[in-house]
């Protein structure tokens, strides 16, 4: 307690109440007025206490009015109590801080825990859902990898239906062609009966005498061979954007330019019907390691418009093609019995291969097609790629003995077909080591009609018993 106001004869603070403490006089509360604003001390720290209370005063009294009705006026220090409010303010902030940051790290522990339970596990299957349905097909293809499943028991639950929807999937497309089961997909619709009319290319493929390596063979051991055949071939069919139409037997039936478009179809199936016999050599090899017998195929190709589609009933269906020009490949496929050969060509096909880059050459002509009216064609057989090495000129030659030969025989002047065609054989087998079976075979032939020449409305086309 002390006179913080008393500048002439300051006095030190007591601590205690003093009775006998004087108090001096003030002329007037303008004095004390001035006082107060000259003192040493912050106006927030001093507090004014008067008796009466201000508040009862009148608000229109004059300053002597004022003078004899206040009766007494004190100021107070109060800053030591502004300075502990001020500290328990600050306390009080850094508890609330305190707490407030003690949420955040409990909140962002738990929002870590959602991320992982259920953000992650729901993100990576809205990618495997969106790959699958941009037709992204790696997300389906996890036969050989562990699937983990992480998440709440519901994420967990629907990661586990979503698994067994991509098994289905992946089942569905061993029964369908990939690229069908791709646009059901992608066009979110069900499968509808629909067929359209399509100029494609169709290969048909058989393996040779298979009824007898069958029967030589235990079940499983066939089951073995003829699982690593249709595996192999049927990769090379999709490595050149053609499909599986269906497997009857040991046999294969693929398509190409359907359903997804190919102008080049008809390359693109003798560029897969020449890479299978080379990955038949493959095979075989594998197949030797294995105590297995070596297989070789014949196959057909032939290039026309039939319907394809969804064909069946509501609840069962299957895409295919139907037509006149459907049955041609396996027919050109049959034919290569005859003439030794492992692959023959229709002519709609051969007419739309880059000549510069194939060498082929006419087989036959035929009656390809079952009509009243019947049409001789060609039939061709594509002898690979032309390469560049010194084999050309000698696979060409041989082509060449072997198409002059033929065309006599086509002309009826079978007495030099003869001479020609062995001529063709045996430098085929003295030049390039190979025995050529379609010339063996038409020399025979031209054998047999130089001794009984055929009618003079005869065309070209064998019509005696097959030797």
């Amino acid at each position: 307690m002390c006179d913080i106001l008393d500048q002439e004869e300051p006095r030190p603070c007591l601590t205690e109440v003093d009775p006998s403490w004087y108090w001096p006089d003030r002329s007037s509360l303008e004095h004390i007025n001035w006082l107060v604003k000259n003192a040493a001390y912050r106006m927030e720290d001093m507090i004014l206490l008067q008796l009466p209370d201000g508040d009862r005063l009148s608000e229109e009294a004059s300053p002597e009015e004022l003078n004899e009705e206040v009766r007494a006026v004190a100021v107070l220090d109060i800053r030591s109590f502004k300075q502990q409010v001020a500290l328990e303010s600050f306390m009080t902030t850094c508890f609330v801080l305190c707490i407030i940051l003690g949420g955040i790290v409990a909140l962002t522990k738990d929002l870590g825990g959602f991320s992982k339970n259920l953000l992650k596990p729901i993100r990576s299957l809205a990618d495997e859902m969106q790959s699958i349905a941009t037709m992204q097909l790696a997300a389906l293809n996890q036969d050989d990898q562990k699937i983990v499943l992480t998440g709440v028991a519901e994420v967990r639950l629907i990661q586990n239906i979503f698994e067994k929807t991509k098994t289905a999937i992946r089942s569905w497309g061993k029964y369908v062609p990939w690229p069908v089961v791709q646009q059901l997909l992608a066009a979110g619709i069900d499968a509808e009966q629909g067929v359209s009319e399509k100029e494609v290319t169709m290969f048909f493929s058989d393996i040779a005498s298979f009824t007898t390596i069958v029967e030589k063979l235990p079940p499983e051991r066939s089951l073995i061979l003829l699982s690593r055949y249709f595996n192999d071939m049927s990769s090379v069919i999709d490595s050149q954007q053609g499909i599986v139409i269906e497997f009857i037997g040991d046999a294969i039936l693929s398509v190409f330019g359907a359903p997804s478009k190919n102008k080049d179809h008809a390359e693109a199936a003798i560029r897969a019907t020449l890479k299978m016999l080379k990955a038949l050599d493959r095979m075989n090899s594998w197949s030797v390691a294995h105590g297995l017998p070596k297989v070789s195929i014949r196959c057909g190709v032939h290039t026309g418009e039939v319907l394809v589609g969804n064909m069946g009933f509501h609840s069962r269906m299957k895409y295919g093609i139907v037509g006149e020009n459907a049955n041609i490949p396996a027919r050109l496929e049959e034919l290569n019995k005859n003439y030794g050969t492992n692959n023959l060509v229709s002519k709609a096909t051969y007419r739309k291969l880059p000549h510069d880059v194939y060498l082929t050459r006419v087989v036959d002509y035929i009656y390809l097609r079952k009509d009243a009216d019947l049409k001789v064609e060609p039939v061709y057989q594509v002898l690979g790629k032309i390469s560049k090495d010194g084999g050309k000129q000698r696979m060409e030659d041989m082509v060449s003995r072997y198409e002059t030969a033929l065309q006599s025989y086509k002309n009826k002047n079978f007495e030099l077909a003869v001479k020609q065609f062995e001529k063709a054989s045996k430098k085929t087998k003295s030049e390039l080591g190979l025995e050529d079976k379609a010339a063996t075979l038409m020399h025979s032939r031209a054998l047999a009609y130089s001794k009984n020449p055929p009618p003079p409305t005869w065309d070209g086309v064998w019509d005696g018993p097959e030797s």
